[in-house]
């Protein structure tokens, strides 16, 4: 397991590069320099489907990809060029922000959980995505582990804690390395003075695997990106219902650039209450009922 290499980015749940604890501020100029360069630069993460990943042909494909491609067009009618070139740019996770920060690229399609941490290097667009720590788990694991995951013991004092000891202790847990997830995950056993082994991984693919070939009892990530890992025939794994928190995630821009940041604002508002924005969520969640397009609606602005 050492050769596992630590991610300095998580979602999704995730944590800043220490790198940008002190501010690293892209130019305030990101229309200006868009216009001069004739080119959009969206970064995104390859393979964190729905979010963001590419397909088979290589394009990038997901929920961010097709917010961020509505920006672009607001862009492109702000500065009055429609042959505005839009250049998708695939980001290493580990130096993703920072690349926003430096201004490498103008706007991070992949939604990222906003921290003050973070904020220190980037800006944050208003909220696209409602995530939430998840958990993967075998088919097969013990009841008592899944029960307590779940949230299903009674919380009756010793008894309870009792339970839940017998029922998360002596087992291995995966994360993914330098996220939210990772804190929250260490905080919370931590608290409960349970006993684990917490093993940390670079990519959601290598957590899956490790819970499949045993080697961990179960992976905590964003809830989202578990459901799309367990949604292609898989009958060996299962994610549980249970969402351990709330995350609002949003897209990342360049500090100190309100106009552009008012532009992103802008065009997410208009097409989180517009006609498209149902089949947007569709393609990559599932049904937009009446709660998530409440949802969206309070993600707006007026």
């Amino acid at each position: 397991m050492g050769a596992l290499r630590t991610l300095r980015i998580g979602l999704l749940g995730a944590g800043l590069l220490a790198a940008l604890a002190a501010p690293l501020a892209a130019s305030a100029q990101t229309l200006e320099g868009i216009k001069a360069a004739g080119t959009i630069k969206l970064g995104f993460i390859d393979g964190l489907a729905p979010l963001s990943a590419k397909s088979g042909d290589g394009k990038a494909t997901g929920f961010g990809i097709e917010l961020c491609q509505h920006v672009a067009e607001a862009v492109k009618a702000r500065l009055g060029l429609p042959a505005l070139n839009v250049r998708l740019v695939e980001l290493k996770a580990e130096t993703t922000l920072e690349s926003v920060a430096k201004g490498e690229v103008d706007l991070l399609c992949t939604p990222t959980v906003e921290t003050l941490k973070r904020r220190a290097g980037v800006s944050y667009s208003l909220p696209v995505f409602n995530g939430g720590i998840g958990v993967l788990v075998r088919a097969d694991s013990p009841r008592a582990m899944r029960d307590v995951l779940n949230g299903k013991v009674a919380a009756t004092g010793p008894v309870w804690r009792a339970t839940v000891n017998r029922g998360l202790a002596n087992h291995t847990y995966v994360v993914r390395a330098g996220t939210v997830t990772e804190e929250k995950i260490r905080a919370g056993f931590r608290q409960l003075n349970v006993n684990i082994h917490v093993i940390t991984v670079d990519d959601d693919a290598k957590g899956v695997e490790l819970v499949r070939a045993r080697q961990a009892d179960a992976f905590f990530t964003e809830r989202v990106l578990l459901l799309d890992k367990v949604s292609r025939g898989t009958t060996d794994l299962l994610v549980l219902e249970r969402r351990f928190n709330a995350e609002l995630m949003a897209l990342a821009v360049g500090r100190n650039d309100d106009d552009f940041r008012l532009l992103v604002d802008t065009a997410l508002s208009k097409l989180f209450t517009s006609a498209a924005f149902a089949a947007i969520y569709t393609r990559s969640f599932g049904a937009f009922d009446d709660a998530t397009k409440a949802t969206y609606v309070g993600f707006s602005l007026p």
